[in-house]
């Protein structure tokens, strides 16, 4: 999200903005943000990002920072953090002006782990199933939950480890048969920010 204010007129670019958490929405210092730069050399266009200028979000998630204006064919800021996915977005140079102030907020992703051990602690025979779904924001991160799980036998006692997107509640419904007799269950856990959980599910 890119917005300006006016400032006195040089030929410098300021830029200033917030990084926050793409769940919550909440503000995350110790961002570093990187911005890079993709030249125009006389008649020729580089294709290489060379680094111009770095900084680190505050308690309250803000940045900023001044660079020369220059011949850009394009520019590119990546945001990053341990416990964080890294994200990047791409400017055109038409968009950043020298006259005032550009401010562009931003929003990642919190990483987290998720251990689900899955027992049946209490098994009727061989023909003993569960079926599981898990409800998440996902897209390739957390895959390994969005597919149907089924799993059949009386000595089930397995875990699955699963990178997902911090900060959210992650909902599991299943369904256990035994003895020809099926019950539904729904339970949930929270992932926090940087942090692995362990969730037990006995049937």
């Amino acid at each position: 999200m890119i917005f300006s204010c006016k400032k006195n007129s040089d030929n410098t670019i300021d830029v200033s903005g917030f990084v926050t958490d793409r769940i919550n929405s909440l503000p995350i210092e110790n961002v570093d943000v990187l911005l890079e730069v993709k030249d125009v050399g006389g008649t020729t266009f580089s294709n290489t990002f060379n680094q111009i200028e770095t900084a680190k979000t505050n308690t309250n998630g803000a940045y900023e920072f001044s660079f020369q204006n220059r011949n850009a064919l394009e520019y590119r800021f990546t945001f990053s953090k341990d416990g964080y996915f890294s994200d990047q977005t791409l400017m055109n140079p038409d968009l950043l002006f020298v006259d005032q102030v550009n401010t562009i907020d931003f929003d990642i992703y919190s990483s987290s782990y998720l251990l689900l051990n899955l027992k049946n602690n209490s098994p009727f025979n061989a023909n003993d199933q569960v079926i599981l779904t898990a409800d998440l924001i996902s897209s390739v991160v957390g895959s390994c939950f969005t597919n149907i799980l089924t799993m059949t036998g009386a000595t089930v006692d397995t875990t699955i480890q699963c990178q997902v997107y911090g900060n959210q509640m992650v909902k599991f419904d299943y369904f256990v048969t035994k003895d020809n007799f099926t019950y539904s269950y729904t339970d949930s856990v929270f992932c926090s920010a940087g942090d692995t959980l362990t969730k037990y599910i006995f049937y």
